[in-house]
């Protein structure tokens, strides 16, 4: 048993060296993993794990935790043991990553399927924006009568997930090109043992890798609940890509059969936005915030109050890490990848069913 840790141990540099020179957009790992493999590996981890109330992954991620403090405190005088057993530890972990859900880092991204340019126009952006005003405050008052009222999720959280289940049967019917295996089995979406720390953290939710677990943090409003479960459920479809993850998430719910599932896509296509109008033109964002629904510029500004209060070192230190975790992995742009799926929704040729 040595002698095997000592040979993981020993091959873990070799092994990441490996990994890391595969570059991503590879034809291979799209074919025969993330289109093959993976559906057959994340349906199967759903199996297991979904009918538990719940997460696993998090119980799973305390367990290592406890054991690693005990693996720093016991045998202080055996160096040579601890090395081997961490680095085995570590290899085993990192292998099991990449196969049960990290190889989808490889695969080719939405924007070369759908042969989608990264840039846009600020007329561009100023036109989709006050079209995307119009059609989401139509939908606000739809929902909730006037527009002054602030929207309210009034849906249980397991409603949520059905609901969102349903969404992913869309994605066949819009994407003329199937590069994604859209047939969601075996629901696995909970509610994250860790929530406080993911607030604190600045998440909302993450996918369990070894479990194949969305795990939503419950803490965050109510009215954000529904993007995260979507985006998640991307993510458990074989989407690593956060840009496209959440641009999946638009698209699964700009769809929905749901009304208020629409109005969440365009609500986080909204906000998106604006954030960036705000960036190239500041006159312009104030003349198009004017017309926005007075409902939902006060959920926009509820939404931005919850996260304000809960910023700190221990969000920095973790969005850095996770930057850099992204940027290992063929996110170049790192964490700022959440909010590039700008370029993907104002370019898309069915944005908006229009």
């Amino acid at each position: 048993m040595k002698k095997l840790k000592f040979s993981l141990t020993i091959g873990l540099v070799p092994m990441l060296i490996m990994i890391n020179y595969l570059k991503p957009s590879n034809i291979v790992f799209e074919k025969y993993y993330s289109n093959l493999l993976y559906p057959l590996i994340s349906e199967k981890l759903r199996l297991i794990t979904g009918w538990v109330v719940f997460p696993v992954g998090d119980v799973l991620y305390l367990f290592l935790g406890i054991s690693l403090i005990y693996f720093i405190i016991s045998d202080v005088n055996n160096i040579f043991n601890k090395i081997i057993n961490l680095g085995s530890s570590i290899f085993i972990l990192t292998f099991l990553f990449y196969v049960l859900w990290g190889f989808n880092y490889k695969r080719i991204t939405i924007k070369d399927h759908l042969n989608i340019k990264n840039e846009f126009e600020k007329k561009e952006l100023v036109n989709f924006t006050e079209n995307l005003i119009n059609k989401i405050n139509d939908q606000h008052e739809l929902l909730f009568i006037h527009d002054s009222v602030k929207p309210k999720n009034i849906y249980s959280f397991e409603k949520n997930i059905q609901t969102s289940k349903e969404n992913t049967a869309k994605l066949k019917g819009i994407f003329k090109e199937s590069f994604m295996k859209s047939d969601y089995k075996n629901i696995s979406v909970k509610k994250s043992l860790f929530s406080l720390p993911l607030t604190y953290m600045g998440f909302s939710g993450y996918i369990n890798p070894f479990t194949n677990e969305a795990n939503i943090n419950r803490k965050i409003p109510s009215t954000s609940l529904i993007f995260v479960i979507n985006h998640e459920i991307a993510h458990q479809l074989g989407i690593a890509s956060e840009k496209d993850a959440n641009f999946i998430s638009y698209v699964m719910l700009i769809n929905s059969d749901n009304q208020y599932h629409k109005f969440c896509g365009y609500s986080y296509a909204l906000r998106l936005c604006l954030n960036e109008l705000s960036k190239v033109d500041n006159y312009q964002y104030q003349e198009l915030l004017k017309k926005v629904n007075k409902g939902i510029i006060k959920d926009y500004v509820e939404i931005n109050n919850f996260w304000k209060k809960y910023d700190g070192k221990i969000e920095e230190i973790s969005k850095k890490s996770y930057d850099l975790y992204l940027q290992q992995n063929n996110i170049q742009t790192g964490i700022k990848n959440y909010n590039e799926s700008i370029s993907l929704i104002l370019n898309f040729k069915n944005q908006i069913n229009e």
